[in-house]
């Protein structure tokens, strides 16, 4: 297995520094949102310990720490983007060998997880150009392999810093609460012995203590963002009061389209499936009822106003207009593609990877904004965890599920 990622670590570090010069060693002109995210490190750069004057009126939506992080760049090197894209690609270069040298020794998936995260459209364009993603990214991985290893005071720091990276990271220390609180619940079945199963086992703190580092955040701007900026692009309190399904569905949809159809075209399990309604058919139908509601009461629309005006929801639902599937058609993909992510993960036993895909879907039902990107923290974490079966379980091979339908044919 050595062998195995000293090998995928060269093939990358090639690929990275190949890309480097095809993009023309970084010089080409400023790409969308680094326009404002290169404005906003000049900004920091003049104050390296950021004053609570920045904090509250720096013109971003996310948490600070990349322009924290961009701001010393600029502050060291000079007011150049080529820099920030450096940083960019260091980070995500950092992140893949987080990821690949602490995988399993033995495991089988290797190879198909590391081309799942890196088959992700998003995940070049946030790699590439000074975006705030892949700081958030490389965080949140570094947290869930520190909980893994049982560092529980260096997995709760490492969230802290994804939380201050991009606020709905909060979904993966939630997660892991989740995780570690439930099963235990669930084990007694009474309510009165939950505190003392909490106070035997204590790792949830650490991850409780980084979930409520998003309130001093939150106190200091009295919302989720700096007040001028949430102003800028239209966020107001109305929108703060209002939870949209339709991003819920979509959410789901991309989170099909992006792992659960790649692991079964990769790994070529369909009769898991094909015969889901005939071993779970009273969750198979609830499923499809919840599904097609979400779909016809609550379609998948993006925002749209005069700061945001494009029309699409992200590159999935573009990629589905583009071959002319449109209108109620659309939202029936998206239900069905809604569907299979229920089946692969809100099915017993629930995991890790089960409550991070709920939680984080969850979260973005309150996101400005649909947007495929905002799935690709999740994404990964979903890849790196599919070598670990103790947190998801791999979906079983046709010989494993012989036995059981035979059983539900009886």
């Amino acid at each position: 297995m050595y062998h195995k990622k000293l090998f995928a670590s060269l093939f990358l570090a090639l690929l990275f520094l190949s890309i480097f010069f095809l993009k023309d060693r970084f010089q080409i002109p400023p790409y969308q949102d680094e326009f404002h995210y290169l404005a906003t490190a000049i900004q920091f750069s003049k104050e390296p310990f950021p004053s609570l004057c920045l904090l509250t009126s720096y013109g971003e939506l996310n948490t600070p720490i990349p322009f924290i992080l961009g701001g010393w760049v600029v502050h060291l090197l000079g007011e150049d983007l080529l820099y920030l894209r450096i940083l960019t690609s260091l980070f995500s270069f950092s992140l893949l060998m987080l990821f690949i040298w602490n995988s399993p020794d033995k495991s089988r998936r290797f190879w198909v997880c590391l081309l799942g995260l890196l088959l992700f459209p998003n995940y070049y364009l946030v790699s590439v150009y000074y975006y705030t993603d892949i700081f958030a990214m490389f965080f949140v991985l570094a947290g869930i392999v520190t909980y893994l290893r049982k560092a529980h005071w260096a997995g709760m720091l490492l969230f802290v810093a994804a939380v201050s990276c991009r606020q709905y990271m909060l979904a993966f220390p939630a997660a892991i609460v989740a995780f570690e609180i439930i099963p235990s619940l669930l084990k007694t079945g009474q309510l009165k012995a939950l505190p003392q199963q909490l106070a035997d086992n204590r790792v949830w703190l650490y991850y409780v203590a980084a979930v409520l580092s998003i309130v001093p955040w939150m106190m200091l701007w009295n919302g989720p963002a700096p007040a001028p900026v949430m102003a800028e692009q239209y966020y107001t309190s109305d929108k703060l009061i209002q939870y949209n399904f339709g991003f819920v569905l979509y959410a789901s949809a991309v989170v099909a389209a992006y792992y659960v159809i790649p692991e079964m075209l990769f790994t070529g399990k369909f009769r898991y499936y094909l015969t889901y309604p005939v071993r779970y058919p009273k969750i198979f139908t609830a499923f499809f009822i919840f599904t097609i509601t979400l779909a016809i009461g609550f379609p998948a629309r993006q925002t749209y106003n005069p700061y945001f005006t494009w029309p699409y929801l992200g590159y999935l639902d573009q990629g589905l207009v583009a071959i002319g599937i449109t209108g109620l058609m659309k939202q029936i993909i998206f239900a069905l593609l809604m569907l299979l992510t229920c089946m692969r993960f809100i099915t017993p036993p629930f995991n890790l990877a089960s409550w991070i895909v709920v939680i984080n879907i969850l979260i973005l039902g309150k996101a400005q904004l649909s947007w495929d990107k905002y799935s690709l923290p999740l994404i990964m974490a979903l890849w790196f965890l599919a070598m670990f079966d103790q947190h998801q379980h791999p979906v079983p091979d046709d010989a494993e599920l012989e036995p059981e339908l035979m059983e539900e044919t009886k």
